[in-house]
């Protein structure tokens, strides 16, 4: 598998742990500390296929913002992760183009399952873009 995801994250205990978790599933994991951090590492990393965005990153730029700011300039799945399950938090990231919604500890499981879903739903969606490119010309 070996897919390449950018994981951000401000607590670096929760960053140690699931960086191994989801590397003992087979990802490679770049981690980032902040938002600011992870819009350039997207800027200059072009092998990351998917962000993992805590939500709340602290001072500065929050998930959300640093999503909005990549997503102007890279097509590219974001799932979200935060303890936050309040609606208006939830919505705040509806607004996005986003490709799922982890609540912190949910277990890598369902942590992998929503990383699988986003890959499929990012690929069916590039597919159908191209499909209906050619069928316009």
């Amino acid at each position: 598998m070996n897919n390449s995801i950018l994981l951000v994250e401000d607590d670096p205990i929760t960053l140690i742990v699931t960086k191994k978790e989801l590397e003992a599933y087979g990802y490679s994991i770049i981690s980032s500390p902040n938002g600011e951090d992870a819009v350039q590492k997207i800027k200059n990393e072009n092998s990351i296929e998917l962000i993992l965005m805590d939500i709340d990153l602290g001072a500065g730029m929050d998930g959300t913002e640093a999503a909005q700011e990549i997503l102007t300039f890279r097509n590219i799945p974001i799932v979200f992760l935060s303890s936050h399950t309040e609606r208006e938090i939830v919505e705040k990231t509806e607004k996005i183009s986003s490709y799922g919604y982890v609540v912190k500890n949910s277990g890598v499981t369902v942590l992998d399952a929503s990383i699988k879903m986003a890959f499929k739903l990012f690929s069916a969606k590039r597919n159908l873009e191209n499909q209906e490119k050619n069928t316009m010309y």
